[in-house]
């Protein structure tokens, strides 16, 4: 995917404020090509507002008088829509992007072309496209703001680039793949076992479990942690934890007996 021989078209376009926004989508995606094609403001200076850090790409913007002198250099012409024209075979956005990959790096050029704020493109004005992309929509809401558009388009365009680079890159051995995180040796299950047996009795002791029946809560705990997976560490923190409380526990009941005692 050549990025550089592509050309975003917005075709009579209404308000500055999206032609900034519209701005900045193609600069978070690495395009820098824009014409606008017979544009109903003249405003150009106020899209600075939204463009933010793609203000260096208003010096470059073309402007036409008509759509067709707008697409005429383009050897793969597209154009979007929401809706699906009767009269028209519609692409999805993925095709797109696979024949825009093929037609760039062939060396030819894409050109995609977006509709005004008000209306979209219209059935005449697909007539100079090659291809319609259908942008679906929930029927609750159908048309899709302009700069929006562009994002969706742009962004397709540009995942497609970035991961054919990264991929050119893996292969030079610019860079090696990251490595998965080294999973912490896991607790065996006799630890698993021992410390269960060591908490039985100190939860009985306490009350948390039934004296009649301690099985029948200590076995929901016991999956709690098989589910978890703890790891070795984990596993022995634990049991030092229960082993200092049994030994608490003891001190007391100890400590409890000896003040019982007369001399």
């Amino acid at each position: 995917m050549n990025l550089s021989k592509i050309t975003i078209v917005l075709d009579q376009v209404r308000h500055p404020d999206n032609l900034g926004s519209a701005l900045r989508a193609m600069k978070n995606t690495g395009l820098s090509r824009i014409t606008l094609s017979a544009p109903l403001t003249r405003e150009f200076d106020r899209a600075r507002h939204l463009a933010t850090d793609a203000i260096d790409l208003l010096p470059e913007m073309k402007v036409c008088g008509s759509l067709s002198e707008a697409v005429a250099h383009g050897t793969l012409v597209a154009g979007t829509t929401s809706r699906r024209p009767d009269s028209r075979r519609c692409i999805w956005l993925d095709e797109l992007v696979e024949l825009a990959d093929r037609e760039t790096d062939a060396g030819g050029e894409a050109v995609i072309v977006f509709g005004n704020e008000r209306r979209g493109l219209s059935n005449a004005e697909l007539d100079w496209c090659q291809y319609v992309v259908n942008i679906p929509t929930a029927p609750a809401k159908s048309s899709i703001n302009l700069a929006q558009s562009v994002m969706l388009v742009a962004h397709a365009l540009f995942t497609k680039a970035h991961r054919q680079a990264l991929q050119r890159r893996q292969e030079a051995g610019l860079f090696t793949s990251p490595q998965p995180e080294k999973r912490e040796e896991p607790a065996a299950a006799g630890m698993l076992h021992a410390l269960y047996g060591m908490a039985r009795p100190l939860l009985t002791e306490a009350g948390f479990l039934n004296a009649q029946n301690p099985d029948h809560i200590l076995s929901e705990l016991e999956r709690l942690l098989e589910r978890a997976r703890p790891t070795k560490r984990e596993a022995e923190l634990l049991l030092a934890a229960v082993r200092q409380l049994t030994r608490v526990q003891k001190a007391r009941r100890d400590d409890g007996d000896g003040g019982s005692r007369s001399d």
